[in-house]
This record gives C-alpha cells, sequence and structure tokens, in this order.
C-alpha cells in the first residue's frame, strides 16, 4: 500500500551472514506474492496465522441487494432506524475525500480522528497500536488521497466531524485502515452507517472488494462474506544448518501462537493489547 517494495539482500553482501533468517508478516491468501531476489540456496516457508474479513461485491449489483442479503432482518431495521434518528436529530452529511484534499482540513481531520481512537481506546482501556505511528500514517496519507490510493470517509454533524474512515486503495480493492468516531454519537451505531455509506460509493465507484483485515469481530462477522487466511513468510538457507534450524524455531513459535488464539488463550484469555494499556498508563507513557 506505501508502494514500497522489499528485497531481500544475497547472503554474501556486505554485512550479511549466510544463516540469516528473513520473515515477511501478514501477507493476504488473495493477493498473489511471488518472493524475487532470493538468495542462493534461500527456500521459503509459508504459515497461516491470522484469519482476515472481506466484503465481496462481484455477485451484487446495489447496495440494496447487498444489506438485504447479508443482514438479518432485525439488523436491516435497526440501521434504517439509526440512519433516520441521525438525519432527524442532526444536520448529517456524508463527504469522500478521494483524489484532492487541502492540507489545512487534512490536519484538522487526522486529528480529528487521532482524538477519536485515543477516547474510544481509552474508554474500552485496551492499547492502539496505530497511534503510536500516527506521524507515520499522517505523512503518508496526504499524498495518498491526492493520488487517489487513500481516501478519508467523513460522516459530519453541520461543519462537525463525528466519524471518520481511513482507506487505502489498489486497484478494485478499498482496505479499511481506522475508523474512529465521536463517542458521544455511540447511540446511532455510526460504524454500520458507515459501512452502507461505504458499500453505495463502492457501487458507484466499480469497487469490488472492501478488506477490513485481520481479527473476527461482531462488525465483521455481520457485514463480511467471505473470510481469508494471512500467511507469515520465512525465508531461510536450506543448505545451512544454523539458518534452518532458526526458521524451525521460528515456525514452533508461530504454530503455537496460533494454536493458543485458536483455543481462546492468546486474545482471549490473554490479550495483549490490554497488558501494553495496563503497562503504559502505570508509566505515563501511552503515546
Amino acid at each position: 500500500m506505501t508502494q514500497s517494495i522489499y528485497q531481500i539482500s544475497h547472503y554474501n553482501s556486505k554485512n550479511q551472514k549466510k544463516y540469516n533468517l528473513y520473515k515477511i508478516f501478514d501477507i493476504p491468501e488473495y493477493l498473489s506474492v511471488v518472493p524475487k531476489f532470493l538468495p542462493k540456496n534461500f527456500s521459503t516457508k509459508s504459515i497461516v496465522q491470522y484469519k482476515g474479513f472481506l466484503v465481496n461485491l462481484h455477485d451484487y449489483t446495489s447496495v440494496d441487494e447487498y444489506i438485504d442479503r447479508q443482514l438479518s432482518k432485525r439488523s436491516k431495521k435497526r440501521l434504517r432506524k439509526m440512519m433516520t434518528a441521525l438525519a432527524q436529530n442532526h444536520k448529517v452529511s456524508y463527504h469522500i475525500y478521494h483524489g484532492e484534499i487541502d492540507r489545512h482540513l487534512y490536519a484538522i481531520l487526522m486529528g480529528k480522528l487521532a482524538d477519536f481512537l485515543k477516547k474510544r481506546f481509552d474508554q474500552k482501556k485496551v492499547h492502539n497500536k496505530y497511534l503510536e505511528r500516527w506521524s507515520y500514517y499522517h505523512e503518508l496519507t496526504y499524498e495518498k488521497i491526492n493520488q487517489k490510493l487513500a481516501s478519508l470517509f467523513v460522516i459530519y454533524d453541520a461543519e462537525k466531524p463525528i466519524c471518520i474512515t481511513l482507506n487505502y486503495h489498489f486497484e478494485d480493492t478499498v482496505f479499511s485502515e481506522l475508523e474512529g468516531f465521536d463517542i458521544d454519537y455511540s447511540n446511532y451505531n455510526l460504524g454500520d452507517i458507515s459501512m452502507s455509506k461505504h458499500l453505495q460509493w463502492c457501487f458507484e465507484s466499480s469497487i469490488k472488494l472492501i478488506d477490513l483485515a485481520m481479527g473476527e469481530t461482531p462488525f465483521k462477522n455481520k457485514w463480511c462474506n467471505q473470510s481469508y487466511d494471512f500467511h507469515y513468510h520465512l525465508h531461510y538457507n536450506r543448505k545451512n544448518l544454523v539458518s534452518l534450524l532458526m526458521m524451525l524455531v521460528q515456525w514452533s513459535k508461530l504454530q503455537l501462537m496460533k494454536s493458543l488464539r485458536d483455543i481462546g488463550f492468546l486474545g482471549g484469555i490473554i490479550r495483549y493489547d490490554r497488558l501494553v494499556f495496563i503497562y503504559k498508563s502505570y508509566t505515563g507513557k501511552l503515546y
């Protein structure tokens, strides 16, 4: 998404060791990724780690058709009720910035998105890893929006942003990266309203996939009609014992972590983001 390319250096290059192990994380299975420039004698071990979730629009012709087939009667009724209530009680409007945005407005919206995320995750007592790299996202996304490689989807109450979604774009796929909302509007289910408006825009713009990435949630189960696997790639020197052993150790570690997630221990009983929040709250260095 950043249009950067990773290249694995040849093992006899300067400061490289022939037993290096290279790890590439979070590769969606529906993207064709073929390693290039692998050092001599290197092989690749692919390991499934996480489930990802997609909204696949290929077999649908309209947002109404998708919602009718995907959502339960109860969910459809609640969505209509919340959209009506929001429109009646507030001066609501919807805007997507995709292809052009003023730098000053961009700074305001990204600042608001960061504030939304901080308040929401503080409320949940969960650490947000994206806020630690906020300067990176802020710098990256402005140019991407103007190049139509990213977008900000905003729900306004009059002139006040109340829900902001950061998306990245690749061909006919939208990657939903981050979404934050004003917690004062929580009773309107802004996530569902935002998704319905995203779907409308996608049909109008010939977008076929919305990728909601890894992590199973009730929201993704409600809206997504397809799941896929994220893979980790381990590149190792098959003719070097140290490199082979390093790969086996890493592979075993990843297999164990996946097994613990599958039984609900990691991510369920033990949640890393909650532990980090507790620690950083104690040290006073959340973000």
